[in-house]
Protein backbone atom coordinates (compact mmCIF):
# COMPACT_ATOMS: atom_id res chain seq x y z
CA UNK A 1 0.00 0.00 0.00
CA UNK A 2 1.27 3.25 -1.03
CA UNK A 3 1.02 6.52 1.17
CA UNK A 4 -0.56 9.80 0.00
CA UNK A 5 1.47 12.23 -0.54
CA UNK A 6 2.58 14.88 1.86
CA UNK A 7 1.87 18.59 1.46
CA UNK A 8 4.31 21.30 3.28
CA UNK A 9 2.35 23.39 4.78
CA UNK A 10 1.66 26.30 7.92
CA UNK A 11 -1.21 25.86 9.52
CA UNK A 12 -3.25 28.83 8.39
CA UNK A 13 -3.34 27.04 4.90
CA UNK A 14 -3.91 23.15 5.63
CA UNK A 15 -7.20 22.52 3.27
CA UNK A 16 -9.54 20.49 4.05
CA UNK A 17 -8.87 17.80 1.03
CA UNK A 18 -5.31 17.71 2.62
CA UNK A 19 -4.49 13.80 3.33
CA UNK A 20 -1.23 13.71 4.62
CA UNK A 21 0.85 17.19 5.80
CA UNK A 22 4.16 17.86 7.23
CA UNK A 23 4.08 21.27 9.53
CA UNK A 24 7.44 22.95 11.06
CA UNK A 25 6.63 24.86 14.62
CA UNK A 26 7.09 24.93 18.09
CA UNK A 27 5.73 22.93 21.09
CA UNK A 28 2.92 24.91 22.32
CA UNK A 29 1.43 22.54 25.35
CA UNK A 30 2.29 18.87 25.74
CA UNK A 31 -0.97 17.30 27.27
CA UNK A 32 -0.60 13.79 29.04
CA UNK A 33 1.65 12.56 26.71
CA UNK A 34 -1.16 12.31 24.28
CA UNK A 35 -1.05 15.17 21.98
CA UNK A 36 0.50 18.22 22.02
CA UNK A 37 -0.51 21.85 20.82
CA UNK A 38 1.89 22.83 17.66
CA UNK A 39 2.17 27.03 16.95
CA UNK A 40 3.69 28.16 13.86
CA UNK A 41 2.80 31.99 13.22
CA UNK A 42 -0.26 31.58 11.90
CA UNK A 43 -1.65 29.55 14.03
CA UNK A 44 -2.26 26.70 16.70
CA UNK A 45 -3.10 22.79 15.73
CA UNK A 46 -3.29 19.51 18.02
CA UNK A 47 -1.05 16.78 17.08
CA UNK A 48 -1.62 13.15 18.28
CA UNK A 49 1.58 11.99 19.36
CA UNK A 50 0.18 8.14 21.14
CA UNK A 51 2.25 6.46 17.78
CA UNK A 52 5.61 8.23 17.97
CA UNK A 53 8.19 8.32 19.99
CA UNK A 54 8.17 11.60 21.82
CA UNK A 55 11.20 13.24 23.95
CA UNK A 56 10.77 17.00 22.89
CA UNK A 57 9.62 19.72 25.67
CA UNK A 58 7.45 22.84 25.40
CA UNK A 59 9.02 25.66 23.50
CA UNK A 60 11.40 23.08 21.12
CA UNK A 61 11.10 23.71 17.26
CA UNK A 62 9.95 20.35 15.47
CA UNK A 63 8.72 19.47 12.32
CA UNK A 64 5.29 17.04 12.21
CA UNK A 65 4.38 14.63 9.06
CA UNK A 66 1.14 12.58 9.20
CA UNK A 67 -2.60 12.18 8.29
CA UNK A 68 -4.88 15.15 8.71
CA UNK A 69 -8.29 14.29 10.06
CA UNK A 70 -10.93 16.93 10.53
CA UNK A 71 -12.98 16.23 13.65
CA UNK A 72 -16.97 16.60 13.65
CA UNK A 73 -16.38 19.64 14.52
CA UNK A 74 -14.19 21.22 12.08
CA UNK A 75 -11.48 20.86 14.08
CA UNK A 76 -8.33 20.09 12.35
CA UNK A 77 -5.91 17.23 13.92
CA UNK A 78 -2.65 15.72 12.75
CA UNK A 79 -1.67 11.78 13.30
CA UNK A 80 1.79 12.11 14.12
CA UNK A 81 3.37 9.52 11.77
CA UNK A 82 7.53 11.16 12.34
CA UNK A 83 8.43 14.03 14.35
CA UNK A 84 12.16 15.55 13.90
CA UNK A 85 14.11 17.83 15.40
CA UNK A 86 14.87 21.05 13.98
CA UNK A 87 16.20 23.20 17.13
CA UNK A 88 19.08 24.68 14.40
CA UNK A 89 16.57 25.44 12.21
CA UNK A 90 16.10 29.87 11.22
CA UNK A 91 12.36 28.94 11.44
CA UNK A 92 11.78 33.04 10.12
CA UNK A 93 14.15 32.31 6.88
CA UNK A 94 11.77 28.77 7.00
CA UNK A 95 8.45 31.25 6.99
CA UNK A 96 10.33 33.38 3.91
CA UNK A 97 11.08 30.32 1.99
CA UNK A 98 7.51 29.00 2.43
CA UNK A 99 5.98 32.30 1.27
CA UNK A 100 8.25 32.56 -2.18
CA UNK A 101 7.15 29.02 -3.29
CA UNK A 102 3.75 29.85 -2.28
CA UNK A 103 3.87 32.53 -4.32
CA UNK A 104 5.58 30.72 -6.96
CA UNK A 105 3.26 28.06 -6.78
CA UNK A 106 6.31 25.67 -6.58
CA UNK A 107 4.80 23.92 -3.09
Amino acid sequence: MSREHTVQRIIQDIKSSDSRVQITGFIKDVVDNDYIILKDKSEDIKIDIKKVDFTFQKDDLINVIGELNITIEGEKEIEAEIIQDKKNLNFDYYLKLYEIKKELKLG
